[in-house]
């Protein structure tokens, strides 16, 4: 019978696990429809899914909603300053795209690691606004290319979920779409706690090393 009920509690708490990260991943894709809402909807979508990982927030849908309209303003202008660098590579990419030579090969290549890489650094922007680290969205640009650059194995990761997984998504599964959201955000938060610790302890060590060599 303990056994039973062990396992019945393990169901249960798997089904709440799937049930609020397809929740969270549904709203975040609907407050993204005026396309203007993106940088918001998945600032709250991060914030929401840090209180659930982190601290098991029972209530994850209302932190979402808080955090939208608390975070509106700044994750809005990083993300049109983010869809404008997209617009470029875009057109980039369709002017190397006529050719074939090898100069154009090379430029749709660096154009999909730029996209790579910007797109990692909007992910990260984004957790930076969601978990209080940057007042600005310059002060948020800086801040995550800094934890990038500090965490650098924690870095591919993410890399690896947030592209492989909506690639994989679109080639076999295309029907998940509705649901990719959550589950990236989900797959995420098991990485980023402990990129974030790691990076806090790396730069608050740094600091001190500084101010014992200014004392000295």
């Amino acid at each position: 019978m303990d056994n039973r009920d062990k396992f019945e509690g393990f169901l249960e708490r798997l089904a709440g696990r799937l049930t609020n990260t397809v929740l969270l991943g549904f709203f975040s894709l609907l407050f993204c429809v005026p396309v203007v809402t993106i940088g918001a909807s998945l600032t709250a979508l991060h914030d929401a899914m840090s209180q659930y990982v982190v601290y098991e927030e029972e209530k994850p849908l209302r932190v979402f909603l808080d955090s939208f309209r608390k975070y509106f303003k700044i994750s809005t202008v990083v993300w049109l300053v983010h869809a404008l660098a997209f617009a470029v590579l875009i057109l980039d990419y369709l002017y190397y795209e006529g050719g074939d030579s090898t100069a154009d090969i090379l430029g749709q290549t660096g154009i999909f690691v730029l996209m790579a890489v910007l797109v990692f650094e909007m992910l990260m922007v984004f957790v930076v606004i969601s978990q209080n680290m940057a007042e600005s969205p310059w002060g948020a640009f800086r801040k995550a290319l800094d934890i990038a650059f500090t965490c650098l194995l924690e870095t591919l990761a993410l890399l690896v979920i947030n592209i492989g997984i909506p690639l994989l998504c679109v080639l076999v599964f295309p029907g998940l779409i509705l649901v990719l959201p959550g589950v990236i955000a989900y797959a995420s938060w098991q990485i980023i706690p402990r990129m974030l610790k790691k990076y806090k302890f790396k730069r608050g060590n740094a600091e001190y090393q500084r101010e014992r060599r200014k004392k000295q």
